[in-house]
C-alpha cells in the first residue's frame, strides 16, 4: 500500500484498533467520514468549516473560557474565595506553563463541543500528590477501558509516543450529553452526520453555481460521430472554453452543429436561500443556541440584553459549566475536601445587563438590606470606601415588636 507523505501526516489510529501496512483497517484520515445521504463526508472538522456550526461552537467556547472560576471554602459565616488553595490559582488564572485559564477553559469546551469529551492530565508530585500542572488533551489520545475487576481505567498516549494508565483523577474527564454506560459522551458530527453533509453540500452548490459565473449545467448536443475518446475530449474542451469565456468576460459562440441545452433546477425552485437559512436553524437546534445569537435576525423577539443572555445562559451553557465543576470537584478534590471546598463558574457578568438594570436591582438590594455599599461597588470594579460595609434597612422593615416598643416609649413621653 503506497501512502504519500502528505496524506500520511494526516493518518491517525483509531483507538483500540490493531494497525499493520497490510490490515489498514485501524487508519483514519482526520476530517473525513462515512458517507452520507447526501453524498459528502462528514468527519470530526467538518463541523468547523461549516460558518453556522463554527460560530455556535465559538460562542460556548469562548464564554465558558472568560466566564470567572473560583474555588470557594465554606465558613460558619457563608463562604469565602480559597485564595490560599494552591488548586484556585491553577483554574483561575494558570494550568499549566503555556497557558492561560481562560485558553484552558476555552479548549474544554471545544471539546465537549466538537467531540462530546475533554480530558485533562492533572500530573502531581507522588510523595505529597500537590498538583504542579493540569493539561488539556486531545479525545483521540486517551482510551478508556474497564478492567475486569470493574475500575474504569485510562489509557494516555503522549507526545513523545509513550503510554501512561491512568485513574480518574489523574486524567480528570468530563462527559458531555451521552448514553447510559457510555464512558464518553456523544460526538455531534457522528450523531448529525446527514444534517451537517446537506449544509456542506448547500455550500458547495453555491459555490459551484456562483463560480462558473451563474452558469447552469446542462447537455451538450451535436450532429458529429465520436467513440469515448473523442466525447470526453469534447467535453473538457467545452468546459475550459466556457470557463475562458467567463474569466474574459466575454459571450460564448457555438457552431451550428452544435447547442446547449441548461438541465439544472434555478435557485429559485430549489429554494436555495431557503435552504441555507432552514440549516442555520438546524445547526443552531444541534448546538442549542438561540438562533439570533448565529447572526439570523429574521426571528428575533428579545426584549433586552439581560433576558437574551439568561435565555443563553440557562438553556446552552450551564450544562457545560455544570459539567466541569463538578468533574474538577471529583478529580481534584478529596471525598474531605469536598465537604468545605467546591468550584463554581461566577456567571453574574453574564446576567449584569445594562446600567439602568444594574441600578435598579442595586437599589433594591441595597434597600432589602442584602447588600452593601462596598459590595455595590465591588462588582462594579471601583475601589473599597471605608464605612461603606454596613448593611442598612428602610425603618418601615424593622421587626414588627420592635416599631410596637418604639410607639409605646414614644406614647410614655409628654
Amino acid at each position: 500500500m503506497n501512502i504519500s507523505p502528505r496524506h500520511m501526516a494526516q493518518l491517525a489510529v483509531q483507538k483500540g484498533a490493531d494497525i499493520t501496512l497490510t490490515q489498514p483497517d485501524g487508519w483514519q484520515f482526520l476530517g473525513m467520514g462515512s458517507p452520507t445521504w447526501a453524498k459528502v463526508p462528514v468527519g470530526e472538522n467538518t463541523q468547523l468549516q461549516i460558518a453556522a456550526a463554527f460560530s455556535a461552537i465559538r460562542l460556548i467556547s469562548e464564554t465558558v473560557g472568560t466566564i470567572p472560576l473560583h474555588l470557594y471554602r465554606r465558613t460558619s459565616r457563608g463562604r469565602e474565595r480559597a485564595l490560599d488553595d494552591d488548586r484556585y490559582g491553577f483554574v483561575h488564572d494558570q494550568p499549566n506553563e503555556y497557558m492561560t485559564a481562560v485558553e484552558w477553559k476555552e479548549a474544554m469546551a471545544v471539546s465537549l463541543c466538537t467531540m462530546g469529551q475533554a480530558y485533562n492530565y492533572c500530573q502531581a508530585f507522588e510523595s505529597s500528590g500537590r498538583i504542579v500542572s493540569i493539561q488539556p488533551v486531545h479525545k483521540s489520545r486517551v482510551r478508556p477501558e474497564v478492567n475486569q475487576a470493574g475500575e474504569v481505567l485510562y489509557h494516555l498516549t503522549k507526545r513523545d509516543g509513550s503510554a501512561l494508565t491512568l485513574k480518574r483523577a489523574q486524567i480528570c474527564p468530563v462527559r458531555g450529553f451521552g448514553g447510559i454506560g457510555d464512558l464518553e459522551g456523544y460526538a455531534p458530527h457522528r450523531l448529525h452526520s446527514n444534517s451537517m453533509a446537506l449544509t456542506v453540500a448547500v455550500e458547495k452548490y453555491g459555490a459551484e453555481f456562483f463560480g462558473s459565473g451563474g452558469r447552469p449545467t446542462g447537455i451538450l448536443n451535436t450532429k458529429a460521430n465520436f467513440g469515448k475518446e473523442s466525447r470526453d475530449s469534447l467535453r473538457a474542451g467545452f468546459a475550459e472554453y466556457m470557463r475562458q469565456s467567463w474569466l474574459k468576460g466575454e459571450l460564448p459562440v457555438l457552431d451550428s452543429d452544435t447547442s446547449y441545452t441548461p438541465v439544472s433546477t434555478p435557485n429559485n425552485d430549489a429554494q436555495f436561500i431557503e435552504t441555507r437559512k432552514l440549516q442555520i436553524a438546524e445547526i443552531a437546534r444541534i448546538y442549542r443556541v438561540p438562533l439570533h445569537m448565529l447572526m439570523e435576525m429574521d426571528k428575533a423577539s428579545y426584549n433586552n440584553t439581560e433576558q437574551a443572555n439568561k435565555h443563553f445562559l440557562d438553556y446552552t451553557l450551564l450544562p457545560y459549566l455544570k459539567r466541569i465543576e463538578q468533574a474538577l470537584n471529583s478529580c481534584l478534590l478529596t471525598r474531605v475536601e469536598r465537604k468545605t471546598l467546591n468550584f463554581e463558574f461566577d456567571v453574574r457578568g453574564l446576567l449584569r445587563g445594562d446600567s439602568t438594570q444594574r441600578s435598579e436591582y442595586y437599589v433594591a438590594m441595597r434597600n432589602a438590606g442584602a447588600i452593601t455599599q462596598n459590595e455595590i461597588r465591588e462588582l462594579e470594579n471601583m475601589p473599597l470606601i471605608d464605612g461603606a460595609d454596613d448593611l442598612l434597612v428602610p425603618l418601615n422593615m424593622a421587626p414588627s415588636d420592635l416599631l410596637r416598643g418604639l410607639l409605646k416609649g414614644k406614647e410614655g413621653n409628654p
